[in-house]
């Protein structure tokens, strides 16, 4: 089976916009526990995430992983060039100009991210962790990150949700997030774990403010950046529960965790 043939194999369905449950927090939860994941619609503002766009793109214009015809707002990549793999130097280093900005934390804690998780999971106060990661995939198909759940990879906090976020109208074709829904029950012993060809995945054609929140133990996976000449760019934030009785700081979480070592 070639690669065209193994992404259309792919089965897709489409996400639920859960944006008019926010003011029914119980019925938000059902469906939370449901599928382990919540998608809103326009949740945050378009002038809410444009900053981290800039920031995202300026970067990768000054590191040369864009046409040098590309308008300073275009994502239009250099085809050579391939983006995405973790101990790639200039990804990593991206992660550390995106962290030493304010506007990843700017975004991370807008009052709609922080009202969508007090009415999704009310057991306590949800903060933005320093386990944040950039990502920025280029348009090939093959680097498309696998099916895995953010639990494999962060142990610096023990239950936390994630909050993806899109930078740039993401249509399927960019390579978006997709979840298998209700994957986050698999581990109770009256759950089988399909088989990755048997699971359908839920995503959509995202705008710039459009958020999916999903727990730690969700199965999801990036689409294969099929456009041919654009980079995906997108940021997971991660927010840990806190009280009055935690000893961490979740703010103290490194950046290896942030990286998934």
């Amino acid at each position: 089976m070639d690669g065209v043939e193994k992404i259309a194999a792919i089965r897709l369905c489409p996400l639920e916009d859960s944006t008019s449950l926010l003011d029914d927090p119980a019925a938000l939860r059902v469906r939370a526990d449901r599928d382990g994941f919540l998608f809103f619609r326009a949740l945050i503002a378009a002038g809410d995430v444009l900053p981290l766009r800039d920031s995202v793109l300026d970067y990768a214009g000054r590191n040369g992983w864009l046409e040098t015809t590309a308008h300073a707002s275009d994502s239009l990549a250099l085809p050579a060039k391939r983006i995405g793999c973790y101990t790639d130097s200039d990804w990593i280093g991206l992660q550390a100009h995106v962290r030493n900005g304010s506007a990843i934390w700017d975004l991370g804690n807008t009052a709609s991210i922080s009202r969508a998780l007090r009415a999704a999971d009310p057991l306590g106060r949800w903060t933005l962790s320093t386990a944040v990661i950039c990502r920025v995939c280029s348009p090939h198909p093959d680097m498309a990150t696998p099916p895995h759940t953010d639990a494999q990879y962060v142990h610096s906090m023990g239950d936390f949700w994630t909050a993806w976020i899109p930078l740039q109208d993401s249509p399927q074709e960019l390579g978006p997030i997709a979840l298998a829904a209700g994957s986050h029950l698999h581990a109770a012993p009256q759950h089988r774990t399909p088989a990755v060809d048997e699971i359908e995945w839920s995503t959509a054609d995202f705008g710039v403010g459009d958020v999916v929140l999903f727990r730690a133990r969700t199965l999801h996976r990036a689409l294969p950046n099929r456009s041919g000449d654009r980079l995906r760019l997108s940021v997971d934030l991660r927010y840990g529960v806190w009280n009055e009785t935690m000893e961490i700081d979740w703010r103290a979480a490194t950046l290896s965790a942030a990286l998934g070592a």
